[in-house]
């Protein structure tokens, strides 16, 4: 996965919990930054699966490693214009290469 350059920006972002004035609790989206990744859709197979299945399309997202996306867990979420992309796992790169992998699937 390498020779392809990072040309989409994504922010990432993490939840949080508040309270409303009824003092329910409710789901807030925070934003942790924003990164340039590199994107690898899945096969042309797995897109026909997911397609098929009505399932949700996969892609991995290979971004640079500093604080912000070390500190990532499977609980945060990317979004890409407007697109809401839920991880499923993370794959920090060799750290010569200082880069990690996003593995994610189009939320719904």
């Amino acid at each position: 996965m390498t020779g392809r350059a990072r040309t989409v920006l994504v922010t990432l972002e993490r939840s949080s919990v508040t309270e409303d004035d009824y003092n329910e609790q409710t789901e807030a989206w925070t934003s942790l930054g924003t990164e340039w990744a590199q994107v690898f859709y899945g096969r042309g197979d797995e897109r026909r699966q997911a397609a098929s299945q009505q399932d949700r399309q996969p892609a991995t997202f290979q971004v640079l490693m500093n604080e912000i996306t070390r500190s990532l867990t499977v609980k945060d979420r990317l979004t890409d214009d407007g697109t809401i992309w839920d991880i499923r796992g993370l794959a920090p790169d060799t750290p010569k290469r200082g880069q990690i992998e996003i593995t994610a699937v189009r939320g719904s």
